[in-house]
């Protein structure tokens, strides 16, 4: 993580002085400082910011909107405690009732059962109307039934979810962020053009700083959050909030105007998602501009590497950036990530995801910057990350306790629902077997890391890691990242970096802009 510290070296001393006395910032390639403009305009990436438990709330059955499915369940309800049906914690005043579509709460309809009628065939004959021993059967063994709980006065009870929009407008991203530790799952899900629901995506949690650890008090407030989850056109979201597989019973008031939450239930659980939980997490919806006039066609050949879309190339705006990179003595290994985002966008959207992504990390995590050295999107395109050169030996912001002594690559997309595609395997290869050939490794060996302080590392402080060279997230610590299918790329990964055949041939497409008038993309589909 990026922690300050007290003695930076001389250079990066007048290297900030520079940025302060000019409009121009510093770019370090090799040994010669390259001035960059930071008052270029750029389109600004707007973020705002909503606690959810402002927005408004709406009580979904957990079997007909997939919940169930997710073995997401509701906490035993308690008749005895259920308050007054037009009382007790509610959520703000709705405008209007609204039922989302089919799914909402409702009274499931009575079953009529028929008797069959007792036979009297022989022992060993078959049962009239019963199908033949070796007869195929189409008939699949039927779901456990859900049944909602109801409140005493019959009206079912379901699962609190906050629902987000934009003024009407596309989110393109969305987050959660907060600012004290939440023990919490979220889950979010979309709305088409056409009003259906996609599925519900697990968030993953940014690899963050966690709790100050031994002379870091001088550190920056807490900050944490989810990975930011790509979702195109789509203008409307919904955020269910878990722990331990349950969700906050909630149910719509005889009056319909209001949404009561914890209906019922005395558990532990939900009184802390209630109390602490709903009011800490904030809605974060992140809106990058497309890129139309930025010479995005272009791309910048690395010495004796693959190709990359540079910072100013997919418009970086560096007036965001609020510090100067640091330098970390030598590179000892490669840590491979994922987005943990949509799989779902077109060649141009890539570039509005990293642009999201940085704003995110920059302004909302208060990381100052990109946390990736270098992303790869699944049509092979490889985009400078962090500030300060690729060339360079940059100190990111991507693996807690490891980032002084490796380099962070970024597959964009959620790895656990997909797997990469060949292109983007072969990029990260590529790209890998240029870096890593700078910093003297072998792609197919092993490094040992000197682990520093870090909530969630595998290591402790002070400790080495063994670890192969190219490394999964999840190797040094507690994640899942970079997802079951990318973590299972890894030795193909690393076949390439070594010199191995590409899987793609194909040339990776080249980013350019939309041209006028043409159609908007579908939005995209979560999960």
């Amino acid at each position: 993580m990026r922690y300050p510290r007290t003695k930076p070296p001389i250079v990066l001393a007048i290297v900030a002085a520079l940025a302060v006395a000019s409009p121009f910032a510093v770019t370090l390639f090799g040994v010669d400082p390259v001035p960059v403009d930071r008052k270029k305009d750029r389109t600004k990436t707007a973020i705002e910011q909503i606690s959810l438990a402002k927005l408004p709330t709406y009580a979904l059955d957990i079997a007909t909107a997939g919940l169930a499915d997710l073995g997401i369940t509701l906490p035993e309800i308690t008749p005895t405690l259920f308050p007054d049906p037009d009382k007790g914690h509610t959520a703000p005043a709705l405008p209007q009732v609204e039922i989302p579509g089919n799914e909402a709460v409702r009274t499931p309809a009575p079953r009529t059962v028929t008797p069959v009628p007792p036979t009297t065939s022989k022992p060993g004959a078959p049962t009239p109307g019963a199908p033949k021993p070796d007869a195929p059967t189409s008939r699949t063994p039927a779901k456990k039934r859900v049944v909602s709980p109801r409140m005493a006065d019959g009206r079912p009870v379901g699962a609190a979810v906050q629902r987000i929009t934009n003024k009407g407008k596309a989110l393109k991203m969305v987050a959660l962020t907060w600012d004290k530790p939440v023990e919490a799952t979220p889950f979010l899900r979309v709305q088409d053009k056409n009003g259906k629901w996609g599925k519900w995506t697990a968030l993953e949690t940014v690899d963050t700083a966690g709790n100050p650890g031994p002379g870091e008090r001088g550190r920056r407030k807490y900050v944490s959050g989810t990975e930011p989850i790509w979702v195109g056109g789509a203008k409307v979201a919904e955020i269910l909030l878990t722990q331990g597989g349950k969700a906050i019973p909630a149910a719509v008031t005889q009056s319909g105007l209001l949404t009561q939450l914890g209906i019922g239930s005395s558990d532990s659980i939900i009184s802390t998602l209630l109390n602490t939980a709903l009011s800490a997490v904030q809605a974060t919806v992140i809106s990058p501009q497309s890129l139309l006039s930025l010479g995005s066609s272009m791309l910048t050949s690395l010495a004796g590497g693959p190709s990359v879309i540079s910072r100013a190339q997919w418009g970086a705006d560096e007036s965001i950036r609020c510090s100067q990179p640091v330098y970390i003595p030598r590179v000892k290994g490669a840590v491979v990530h994922h987005t943990a985002g949509s799989n779902d966008y077109t060649p141009q959207q890539s570039a509005e995801i990293v642009r999201g992504i940085y704003a995110y990390h920059a302004r909302a995590l208060n990381w100052c910057d990109i946390g990736y050295n270098a992303l790869v999107d699944k049509y092979g395109q490889i985009f400078e990350g962090a500030f300060g050169g690729l060339d360079r030996n940059v100190e990111a912001t991507h693996t807690g306790g490891f980032n002084q002594s490796t380099v962070g690559v970024s597959l964009m997309g959620n790895l656990d629902q997909v797997g990469p595609t060949a292109q983007m395997v072969s990029a990260a290869g590529r790209f890998l077997r240029w870096r890593l050939g700078k910093a003297g490794l072998s792609p197919v060996g092993k490094s040992r890391l000197d682990a520093q302080y870090f909530s969630e590392s595998k290591f402790s402080a002070g400790s080495v890691a063994d670890v192969p060279t190219i490394s999964g997230h999840r190797d040094l610590n507690h994640t899942d990242c970079p997802g079951r299918n990318g973590y299972a790329a890894l030795s193909t990964i690393r076949a390439i970096a070594s010199g191995g055949t590409p899987m793609g041939t194909a040339e990776p497409p080249t980013p350019s802009a939309a041209p006028t008038g043409a159609p908007a993309p579908a939005p995209a589909t979560i999960g």
